[in-house]
């Protein structure tokens, strides 16, 4: 039995493997990067009408997410957990007013 082995170059597949996609196999669209003067002129002046129109305001979306939102807790400006906020308020009130006052905590027997 006499076996030879062929080159990887001369190996063509017709189709890509089961599973797979391919997809540089599919129909070339070609996209013309040159237009003609009035094309080109149309097209810029749509650009320029939709950049007129163009809105950069915040829009809230949904009440229902603006309500929740303000009424959750933030440390900072940004959400934090029911359990961090409490040890937030904890830490700036045990530390912060020691510290400013110069007070230390009197014993109660």
């Amino acid at each position: 039995m006499d076996v030879g082995v062929v080159p990887e170059s001369t190996m063509t597949y017709s189709r890509p493997p089961k599973g797979t996609i391919d997809l540089f196999s599919g129909p070339s669209i070609q996209m013309s990067s040159h237009f003609s003067p009035m094309d080109r002129e149309a097209r810029v002046l749509r650009y320029r009408e939709k950049k007129k129109t163009r809105k950069f305001e915040k829009t809230i979306r949904y009440a229902s997410r603006k309500a929740y939102a303000e009424t959750r807790p933030r440390i900072k400006g940004r959400f934090a957990k029911r359990t961090d906020v409490e040890a937030e308020v904890d830490q700036m009130f045990s530390t912060s007013l020691i510290t400013e006052v110069g007070y230390g905590i009197v014993p109660s027997f």
